[in-house]
């Protein structure tokens, strides 16, 4: 055998005696883990994955919008600012007198700015919005901040049908106007909301869905309102703030009501309003 192959052989017996020693002292497995323990920073002790919020990768953060900036259909809150705005500008007078006509030119009357807002009603509201005119009404809202289509009727504007605005410029447009003088005005209740003033200004909140919130407690007393002359519409709204058992009889213009004006009553009592096609 020649020296090179003697070598080759030398080198084999060798490889082979390591593998052996690794395998009895069990070393491969501990070299192993010192170099775990050693490098533990390739170890993650907690899996954190930062994940870019929505948005975050086109640059346009997404804002969660306030309630301030929730939108809802004004109905007959709008009025009552349109209509004080109007007095403030010279464009109605507020002790005047506005000629109130039906649909069917049928019923006219006359009243007062204030009458009409605190009655609700909306042929008098109409015939307001007749006197000032479309172009004043667009006009007055814009002022407040509030923009709406110029092709609504106009007795869509008054009434506050058939758009939505913010609640923030609604209850805006109720800080600029509405003065201690019209106070007995509120609560506003129309279209299942509620505005009223607190200390932090007007505020206007959900009422359907109320659990009886408007319920008198049996032992409470009240004084019945009076109901005669207003709107059915209008006289419903005023008297379910005091009683969830509610009658009403005809329709139109109230004639008759059950318990009589400023009757003092107590609790949810029984209530019946008549209408003019109700009651001869």
């Amino acid at each position: 055998m020649n020296k090179k192959a003697n070598r080759k052989a030398f080198f084999i017996l060798v490889c082979i005696g390591l593998m052996y020693i690794s395998m009895v002292f069990n070393l491969t497995e501990k070299f192993a883990m010192k170099r775990t323990l050693d490098g533990h920073a390739a170890v993650p002790q907690n899996l954190n994955v930062a994940i870019p919020a929505i948005g975050e990768a086109s640059g346009n953060p997404v804002r969660n919008l306030p309630s301030e900036r929730t939108v809802i259909e004004p109905s007959l809150f709008i009025a009552i600012p349109i209509v004080l705005s109007a007095i403030k500008e010279g464009l109605i007078e507020k002790e005047g007198l506005i000629l109130i006509k039906g649909e069917t030119n049928a019923r006219a009357d006359f009243k007062k700015p204030f009458d009409i807002l605190r009655d609700k009603d909306e042929d008098g509201l109409v015939s307001i919005a007749g006197i000032i005119g479309k172009k004043q009404l667009l006009h007055l809202l814009k002022k407040d901040g509030i923009s709406i289509k110029d092709d609504l009727e106009l007795s869509d504007i008054i009434l506050g049908k058939e758009y939505t605005i913010e609640k923030k410029s609604l209850l805006a447009s109720f800080d600029n106007h509405v003065t201690d003088e019209y106070k007995d005005l509120f609560p506003f209740v129309s279209n299942g909301f509620e505005i009223a003033k607190t200390s932090k200004g007007f505020e206007i909140v959900e009422t359907r869905g109320r659990a009886k919130i408007n319920s008198q407690p049996a032992e409470t007393e009240w004084v019945m309102p009076n109901l005669i002359n207003l709107p059915m519409k209008g006289a419903l709204e005023k008297v379910s703030m005091m009683t969830s058992k509610i009658k009403l009889v005809g329709s139109g213009i109230v004639t008759d009501q059950q318990p009589k004006p400023y009757e003092k009553v107590r609790g949810d009592i029984d209530c019946t309003i008549y209408g003019r096609s109700g009651k001869q």
